[in-house]
């Protein structure tokens, strides 16, 4: 199937294996535009089987698209998605972009990404931020966004790949603060430096095999740090933990 998606910023003309990829990328298709097209993402059969092989050579579960969506793990519909990611990935670096495991919300049109492993509560924590401040908030994304870094700011991006919840919109708003979670019956937020930073930061993002694409990430991280606030926040699930996170991160 052949489609045309706009990804960061980033034209690109898609030929897939699958129809589901269109539908999973929906949001982000584009029908008609005058501008160029700077990348051609072909998926092989190829692509799929390596992400399989990788799925259980990890050992880990494969997520579903959702409870909406009846894929069975290990699908090739759903392992395209997956390949579909890693190759846009792989050439990002190239448009001062990177991937980063995260979940985004953004207040008064700025964005606060929050960070930690699988299963540690960026969702949840999320979730508080909906609930306390309404339609003042919105989710960007919930699991895998594109971070481009410019001279005067660093853009967070939506993209389709969003985790379980499925929250994400095309739309890119400024970075103003990362937040590294862990669980704590106190709830605690501090400040801390990029030195500090760099070994939380290093498991959170998308780093290509090609060693010169790795190393515009490391330079594109090294100058994310010079620019954007950096937390980390022991919390639990309470009306106070929202209190703190927002408190330190938005004044």
């Amino acid at each position: 199937m052949e489609f045309r998606m706009k990804i960061a910023d980033v034209l690109m003309d898609v030929s897939s294996q699958y129809e589901m990829l269109a539908e999973y990328c929906r949001d982000y298709i584009v029908e008609d535009s005058a501008e160029e097209v700077s990348e051609h993402l072909v998926l092989t059969m190829e692509d799929i089987e390596k992400e399989r092989a990788i799925a259980e050579k990890s050992g880990e579960s494969v997520p579903t698209l959702g409870s909406q969506q009846n894929i069975p793990q290990y699908s090739p519909q759903y392992l395209e998605t997956l390949a579909a990611l890693r190759k846009i990935a792989d050439f990002m670096p190239e448009k001062d972009c990177f991937l980063m495991h995260g979940a985004v919300i953004a207040w008064k049109n700025q964005g606060y990404l929050f960070t930690a492993p699988s299963g540690t509560g960026k969702s949840t924590h999320l979730a508080l931020w909906k609930k306390y401040l309404g339609d003042q908030a919105e989710v960007i994304n919930g699991d895998k966004p594109f971070l481009k870094v410019t001279e005067d700011e660093v853009w967070v991006y939506g993209t389709p790949w969003a985790g379980k919840e499925q929250w994400q919109v095309d739309k890119k708003v400024a970075l103003k603060g990362i937040c590294f979670l862990g669980r704590g019956e106190k709830n605690s937020i501090q400040k801390i430096d990029s030195f500090s930073a760099l070994p939380f930061l290093m498991r959170q993002v998308y780093f290509t095999d090609a060693s010169q694409s790795a190393g515009k990430t490391m330079e594109l991280l090294d100058q994310m740090l010079k620019k954007v606030p950096l937390y980390k926040m022991k919390c639990d699930i309470s009306k106070e933990a929202f209190e703190c996170s927002f408190g330190a991160m938005t004044f």
